[in-house]
């Protein structure tokens, strides 16, 4: 996580974390368990506006659509099939967001009308970071 709070700390993005309560919290009410690394995330950084990018996280008032305790529940009701142990990280465009897979650590394309599109094998870092750099 280091790479990605050295890079927003260069930046201009405007960042939001959450305290362990929130998070332990959010963990409770979607009934899932964090990864780590997605821990870490809300932790140091949570919610990360930059340029014209969109990050969802904790840290922000519950009734923002950034807020995974407001979109999560409501993607989740868009699609039956929406997995279980992932939350949204951004939206993707055309009606299809970036999940991050909790339970395998992995990045999902998924959309309401087709469920998961695609699977990403790479690190909540290494995304993120590519998707900020453009």
């Amino acid at each position: 996580m280091k790479q990605l709070i050295d890079f927003l700390q260069q930046s201009d993005a405007l960042t939001c974390p959450a305290d362990a309560a929130t998070i332990d919290r959010a963990q409770q009410q979607l009934n899932m368990t964090f990864a780590d690394d997605y821990t870490a995330l809300q932790q140091n950084i949570g919610v990360i506006s930059y340029r014209s990018h969109e990050v969802f996280g904790l840290g922000v008032k519950e009734s923002a659509w950034l807020n995974i305790l407001r979109s999560t529940p409501e993607l989740r009701a868009e699609n039956t099939a929406f997995p279980a142990s992932a939350v949204p990280l951004m939206d993707a465009g055309d009606g299809q967001f970036y999940l991050y897979d909790n339970e395998h650590g992995t990045i999902l394309v998924w959309s309401s009308l087709a469920g998961i599109i695609e699977t990403q094998n790479v690190s909540l870092e290494a995304f993120l970071l590519t998707q900020l750099a453009n």
